[in-house]
Parts: structure tokens; sequence; C-alpha cells
């Protein structure tokens, strides 16, 4: 009985390392600033991102002028406004804008994943969508653009100067983070609600594994061991070529910002996430290996005095 007790414990305490692991990534991503910034606190200077929402923001704002004016702008506006926009984004104004989206964006989606969690969720994939609102950011990148834009179309003779304000573009792209239509949300929601335990999970293992051991007789604990930490090691390895290293495909259609920022975030969210899933399951195999040794230099049976 005692050594049935002693596998259940150390399965047990192998499957809650891996908990342990998952929950404070995922922990990190929802609830501290740093590594979100890690992931995405550079996009602003990927050139084909800047690109794609420089696009974005001359289309609205000659969209906003009047009707009549249209024709006179686009050539003008392109040559004055690229070199603007390129300089806009090395300020510090337009840095710290950035660092405000992605820092709501990532409060707002966690309060909507904790929210999933408590009240339940329709089963729609669509409720897993990231909205990220790049309003301060146009903001910050327009405020030269907008001012050259205003004195540039001023100087068209019968134009009065105070027809021409443009207000900064407001600009929100949606997200699909789960890009697998059979991805269940509450299944993420539920994540996101227990990983703030994360610790509870590690200390759960490590008293486990230690009671597992203790109550193991003989050779019986260290195969037990071997095997718990050969699950943790598979599992490991498992999230370290999946999860960890996720392909976020998009769907044709898809705005070009859109796709830009997907293929940032998931060659930084790989170099953030993969590593530490890498030394899990060799911390793992190294278990294994020394249990499987202790097992083998252990006496089957204790000798007789």
């Amino acid at each position: 009985m005692r050594n049935l007790f002693s596998v259940l414990c150390l399965l047990l305490a192998g499957l809650l390392s891996t908990a342990a692991l998952a929950g404070h990534q995922i922990d990190q991503l929802l609830r501290a600033e740093e590594p979100v910034r890690e992931l995405a606190g550079s996009l602003p200077n990927d050139e084909a991102f800047s690109e794609a929402v420089t696009e974005t923001i001359v289309d609205d704002a000659v969209a906003r002028l009047p009707e009549g004016l249209q024709q006179f702008v686009p050539g003008s506006v392109d040559a004055l406004v690229r070199p603007v926009i390129s300089s806009a984004l090395d300020t510090e104004r337009t840095a710290e804008a950035w660092d405000e989206v992605i820092q709501d964006t990532r409060s707002d989606y966690t309060a909507h994943l904790e929210d999933m969690f408590h009240r339940g969720t329709t089963g729609d994939v669509r409720e897993l969508d990231i909205a990220v609102d790049l309003t301060p950011v146009t903001e910050a990148m327009t405020q030269p653009v907008r001012q050259g834009v205003e004195d540039t179309v001023s100087l068209i003779p019968g134009v009065e100067a105070e027809d021409v304000e443009i207000p900064a573009p407001s600009l929100q792209i949606d997200v699909e983070a789960a890009t697998d239509e059979s991805a269940d949300p509450y299944t993420w929601a539920t994540a996101a609600g227990l990983s703030q335990h994360w610790l509870i999970f590690g200390v759960g293992a490590a008293a486990l594994g230690v009671l597992g051991v203790l109550l193991g007789t003989r050779r019986v604990r260290w195969y037990a061991l071997a095997t718990a930490a050969a699950l943790a090691g598979v599992i490991g390895l498992w999230v370290a070529t999946t999860v960890a290293a996720p392909s976020l495909a998009h769907q044709p259609g898809t705005p070009e910002a859109t796709t830009v920022l997907l293929e940032h975030i998931q060659v930084r969210f790989t170099d953030w996430a993969q590593p530490s899933w890498w030394v899990f399951t060799g911390a793992a195999g190294f278990v294994v290996v020394l249990s499987v040794l202790a097992a083998v230099v252990t006496p089957a049976r204790r000798e007789q005095g």
C-alpha cells in the first residue's frame, strides 16, 4: 500500500510541476508588465509594421477631409507624411504611447478572461480575439503629420485653415488569439484563472515529491520517481514544441498591420517561452537517469542480520 501511495504522489508531483511552470508563464504574460513589453515593445520599430500603420493613418486622415479637398491631397500627403512618420517612430512620445497600448491591452484581456472564467462563455472561439486600440499611438505619431497636412492643404486657394483641421485618427485592430476554430474559450479562461495560483502548484509538487520518495520502499521509490520525471519530461517536450512555439496563422484579407503583429509576436513569444521548457525537460531527463541509477544500486531486499 505504501508503494502505491508513493507512485500516486510522485505522478501527481510530476503533473503539478508542469502546471506550475505553465501557470507561472501565463501569470507573467497576463499580470506583469515586463514580459509583454519584451514581446511587443519593439514592434513600432519594425519597418513592415510602421509602414502598415502609416498607410492606415494616411487613408484615415484623407477620408476625414471634406470631399472636395480629397482629390488634392494624396500625392502631396504621401510625400510629406513618410519622412515625418519615420522620425516620429523614434520619439519618446511614440514609445510611451505604444507601451500604454500594450499594457492596456494586456490588462483588458486579462479582465476579459477572468470574467469568462467566473461567468462562463458562449463557446464561440471569437470570444478569444484580442482588441488592440492603437489610438494613443496614432495620436503620438500623427501630431506633426496632422499639422503638416493642415498647413499644406490650407495653401490651396479658397481653403480656410480652420476648415481642414484633422483630428487624430482612431485605429483598432482585432487579433485572432486562437487560430484553431475548435479552441474552447472556457479552457483558456480556466488556464488564466488558475495561473495566479502557480506557486501553490509548485509547492504542492515539491511536497508530494518528497512524500512519495519517503513512502516508497527500496527500488520502488526510485522507479516511481523515474516514471514521474519521465511523464513530466514528455509533457514538457510537448509544450516546448507546440504551445511554446505556436504558429499564428492569419486568414486571407487580414489587415497588414495585424499580419505583421502576429508574425512579430510569434517569434518573440517562442524566444521567451521555449527556453524554460527546454530546461524543464532536460532537468526531468536528468532526474530519470539519476533515479534509474539509484534503483540499480539499491538492494532488492534488505539483508537479514
